[in-house]
């Protein structure tokens, strides 16, 4: 199918996509002799209204006396929007993969990058804190965000482990910067930008190729507060199904260029994992919560941010060279996951210390559901930190055992979510609560309001609160809070409730890898052997180890308060 849509008038619509931003379009309008009549700029034909200036031109093509109905006319327009949304999608997939098949050239070129990537991981003492504290010189404080999202989508990459990236924040909050920021270390050929993607698109793409999604990070980009993707919804969902069973198969109405529709089957196989950005009042179903991690950017680092933006104001500064340089640095790690990836095709990760990720959910609510998804995070440190381990041959087959180092960045990683984890809480309550907690006792202090004595309502923790959240999202996380009894209702002040901190609290992460009880042993020499009880009792525990700890060889940027 072309991007030249024939009206009935035997008049045209060619589209022409702004290859540097593909949400401007331009519509062509031509008679039937090839003249042209009407040449407008507006947005993707999904999202044109009725009062649009494209519509305007349509409408003046097929009724120009005027005679016929409105209602008529709009159904007609509508069809035209769906014929030229699908001309507009299978442009967009070609430009897509015009520039997908270059990039992926490029990398598979270049192979002295590749060995350079080799040789860096080799060398690195633990892969992940060198990482980390790359990423530090590309953030302002979202270093732990960032490596989070990092380590799920390198567990798509590498071990084909499906776990979605969803976050959620307030408008300008740095959602996109967290997303985007961990995305720039995944190859690129295992990203697929569905911006502006329609079950029409879908069908297009499993016409090619039925497995096109398998193994891939698809990226729906913003989708908070927009309507311009209202009409994506369908097709996401769409996509988490194909996440959950592996397999899809839909009949749809496909525009068959003539005006008219055919009925056809939409197949796809294979599991893909989704990362959007979104608004804290998305709702999410229980699938999506079951396939998904959620992380929320800091509110609290405005000083970190202006430090930053600061010292890189000077473009030929100290702190901008090493910038610079870490940038070209960090060019290696999607090769590293690359490299990893061909490896675990053949090798795999067993986790002999599974019984932590048990106690680490066991007052999940959601435990069974999160078990997958936590173990798989954790053998995707493993395979990080695959040259730090031995590799054993069980059974004809290449094998890795997850170690007490691994389960150490494990836990770092996910102690600032422990709490949203285990009680079920959206992120940012969890930061509400500690706000909360942290600071109520002065609050009621610092107020000459009786109220305050016996706590607070919505509108006062809006106003008194450290965090930058709207009066909505204040309003929706205190009465999160107050349905999971992190907060009570201790009095009425007018229509209001009034809220003091409960004593029911998350047990705070406690785990011991120093002494292992002899009933695990037990367990572990049953299944698999007294070999690999022989293994975990030489483990040792590094102390002070986290994934936030500092590369020896990476120079710390001034903004996190040392000198580089």
């Amino acid at each position: 199918m072309s991007n030249v849509a024939e009206l009935p008038t035997k008049d045209t619509i060619t589209l022409i996509i702004n290859r540097d931003n593909v949400d401007k379009v331009t519509y062509v309008f031509k008679n039937r002799y090839g003249n042209k009549i009407g040449e407008y700029l507006n947005k993707s034909p999904a999202t044109l209204s009725s009062q649009s200036n494209v519509a305007r031109q349509f409408k003046q093509i097929v009724n120009p006396k005027g005679d016929l109905k409105p209602r008529q006319v709009n159904n007609q327009f509508g069809e035209l929007k769906q014929l030229l949304q699908l001309n507009y999608e299978n442009e967009l997939s070609v430009i897509e993969q015009e520039i997908a098949d270059k990039k992926q050239a490029e990398q598979e070129k270049d192979s002295n990058k590749l060995k350079e990537a080799i040789r860096k991981l080799q060398s690195l003492s633990c892969p992940l804190i060198y990482i980390g504290s790359l990423v530090e010189w590309f953030t302002a404080g979202e270093r732990n965000n960032i490596m989070y999202a990092f380590t799920v989508y390198a567990g798509q990459v590498i071990l084909k482990n499906p776990v979605s990236v969803i976050c959620l924040g307030e408008a300008s909050s740095g959602k996109s910067h967290i997303q985007e920021t961990a995305l720039r270390l995944i190859p690129k050929r295992f990203v697929v930008n569905e911006k502006k993607i329609t079950e029409a698109a879908l069908f297009n793409r499993a016409k090619k190729d039925r497995y096109f999604y398998d193994g891939m990070i698809v990226n729906y980009g913003d989708m908070g507060g927009s309507n311009d993707h209202e009409f994506m919804e369908e097709s996401k969902n769409l996509m988490k199904e194909l996440q959950s069973d592996g397999f899809l198969n839909k009949p749809l109405n496909i525009p068959d260029g003539e005006g008219g529709w055919d009925v056809k089957d939409l197949e796809l196989e294979g599991k893909p994992c989704l990362t959007y950005t979104t608004v804290p009042n998305h709702y999410f179903d229980d699938q999506e919560m079951s396939r998904s991690i959620f992380i929320t950017p800091r509110m609290d680092n405005q000083k970190i941010f202006n430090r930053r933006k600061s010292a890189l104001e000077f473009k030929h500064g100290k702190s901008y060279k090493i910038l610079k340089q870490y940038e070209k640095e960090a060019e290696l790690i999607p090769y590293m996951l690359l490299h990893l990836k061909e490896i675990f095709e053949n090798t795999v990760v067993i986790n002999p210390y599974v019984h932590f990720v048990i106690d680490f959910l066991k007052n999940s609510s959601f435990y069974k559901r999160d078990f997958d998804k936590f173990n798989g995070l954790l053998k995707t440190i493993t395979a990080l930190n695959y040259y730090n381990h031995e590799v054993y041959d069980v059974d004809g087959k290449k094998v890795v055992l997850t170690n007490i180092a691994d389960v150490q960045l494990f836990m770092s990683l996910l102690r600032p979510y422990k709490e949203s984890i285990s009680a079920n809480l959206a992120p940012k309550a969890v930061e509400v609560l500690n706000d909360i907690r942290n600071n109520i006792e002065d609050w009621k202090l610092s107020k000459d309001r009786e109220v305050l004595n016996m706590g607070i309502t919505t509108n006062d923790y809006f106003t008194l609160q450290n965090l930058g959240l709207s009066k909505a999202s204040s309003r929706k996380y205190m009465y999160e809070l107050a349905d999971k009894g992190f907060l009570q209702v201790t009095d009425q002040s007018g229509r209001s409730n009034i809220y003091d901190l409960a004593k029911s609290e998350v047990e705070s992460i406690s785990y011991d890898l120093k002494h292992m009880d002899d009933s695990v042993y037990a367990d572990i020499c049953y299944e698999i052997g007294q070999w690999v009880v022989d293994i975990m009792k030489e483990d040792k525990f590094i102390e002070g180890l986290s994934i936030m700890n500092f590369d020896s060889d990476i120079r710390k940027p001034i903004w996190i308060g040392k000198k580089p």
